[in-house]
């Protein structure tokens, strides 16, 4: 499961002093002190938030481990401070065997390139001197995007003399100029520059996907050697349960419906544009109904463009707890990854392809690449054509129409996800990894 932090004791006030002193640590003596870097952190939903969340839980499970988180107070994706956290200098809480020191971030929703660039910076700096006022760790462990994450634990690094492990999810700043909102102009050579350096500095890089692996290592110039991929994998103890779907029904209606599931970030890159035109095909079918589960900055666009069309085959229920999730995937006939056309995203893997296959669920994704591999390497779902509204709509129809199919393929995403994409088991591949780095092999 998800950290909670409803019942975390939070410590706000002067939390400057609390943390960057000995006094605040010094009754925790374990063999590897290791510091997380990541801008995404629960409460927050996101899929990077998430996996985080779990690796910081999974590795404090060791109670030889120190693990101390720096994030930002939550606030992503609508840019709105969650109730009870403060956006000061620096608060701290404790989770279990957790530390986690929140920074200030400047909070924006993020909806343009000026936006997003001031907040991700205004965390690289409140990180970084966070990062250089808690007790020395062993290893750095920064996880991208954003890319100014890495640049922080990259400088931490130095200054405190410790191997970085860097992990990066997605290439930046490439994915930026692929979604139209930044030109590889002077800007993007000094990025990516400073993303080189980072590489080189780094004692492993860890990815995601084999196709991100192969476009660092052909175009980032980062050695194979140093270069692992480790999958973001399907929580299965959350999926193992046996959730209520006619909670859904209660709450939207979808009794008797077939429900087209998309979960996750509505942002540019997952062009949800394509999922409304799909939507607005089935406008006919009245057993079939979309359900967008998330927020994003193209959350108010989708939903201005379905009241446009006048479908009422298109729910939209909003940014829901991840422990909702079995519940909505339970109450799904099928779950939708779709993404924007990009030779870059087809070296990346949707993570809501891990939950879908971990709920035991039929995938359908729009684009050729690692994410159609998995799938039809699984056997679980089917393939679309990539911005193509007509043959999605088209492929939603072919799973309802053969429910028994639809079957099959859920429990072979499931059975594939036990065998391959345990999240527990690649947690604790990455945590050998960290130990390793920490005494510095």
């Amino acid at each position: 499961m998800g950290l909670d932090l409803k019942n975390t004791e939070k410590i706000y006030g002067n939390a400057y002093s609390r943390f960057h002193t000995k006094p605040f640590l010094s009754c925790y003596t374990f063999n590897m002190r290791l510091l997380i870097i990541s801008q995404f952190f629960p409460p927050e939903t996101n899929a990077a938030a998430h996996r985080i969340g779990f690796l910081a839980e999974k590795l404090s499970e060791n109670k030889d481990n120190d693990v101390t988180v720096i994030c930002e107070p939550p606030n992503y994706p609508k840019g709105v401070l969650f109730d009870g956290y403060k956006n000061s200098l620096f608060s701290a809480e404790k989770k279990g065997n957790i530390t986690i020191i929140r920074s200030w971030v400047r909070i924006t929703a993020r909806r343009d390139f000026i936006n997003r660039i001031v907040t991700y910076f205004s965390f690289f700096f409140s990180g970084l001197l966070a990062g250089t006022r808690v007790p020395k760790p062993d290893v750095v462990f920064a996880s991208a995007p954003p890319l100014p994450v890495l640049f922080s634990g990259f400088i931490i690094s130095k200054l405190r003399g410790v191997s970085l492990v860097s992990e990066v999810r997605d290439i930046w700043p490439d994915s930026v100029v692929a979604v139209g909102m930044m030109k590889k102009g002077v800007l993007f050579k000094i990025l990516e520059s400073c993303e080189k350096t980072v590489y080189r500095g780094s004692s492993a890089v860890i990815v995601n996907a084999d196709g991100i692996r192969r476009r660092l290592i052909k175009d980032k110039g980062v050695s194979p050697e140093k270069t692992v991929v480790i999958r973001n994998g399907a929580d299965l103890d959350l999926f193992s349960g046996a959730p209520n779907p006619n909670i859904i029904d209660e709450q939207y209606g979808t009794k008797n419906k077939f429900v087209v599931l998309f979960s996750g970030l509505i942002g540019l890159a997952q062009s949800p544009e394509v999922v409304i035109r799909a939507a607005e095909l089935l406008r006919g079918e009245e057993d079939v109904v979309f359900m967008l589960v998330g927020e994003g900055v193209l959350k108010k666009q989708s939903e201005e463009t379905a009241k446009q069309f006048g479908l009422k085959n298109v729910i939209f229920a909003g940014e829901r707890p991840r422990s909702d999730m079995p519940m909505f995937c339970a109450r799904a006939g099928v779950g939708l990854a779709t993404y924007k056309k990009s030779d870059l995203f087809r070296d990346v893997i949707p993570s809501k392809i891990y939950d879908y296959m971990g709920a035991g669920i039929p995938v359908i994704i729009n684009l050729e690449g690692e994410g159609s591999r998995l799938v039809k390497e699984a056997e679980c779902g089917l393939v679309a054509e990539e911005e193509n509204p007509e043959s999605l709509a088209e492929k939603i129809m072919e799973i309802k129409n053969n429910s028994a199919r639809a079957r099959d393929m859920g429990a072979r995403g499931r059975k594939y996800a036990e065998k391959h994409l345990n999240k527990a088991k690649l947690a604790a591949k990455l945590e050998k990894i960290l130990e390793s780095k920490a005494r510095g092999a």
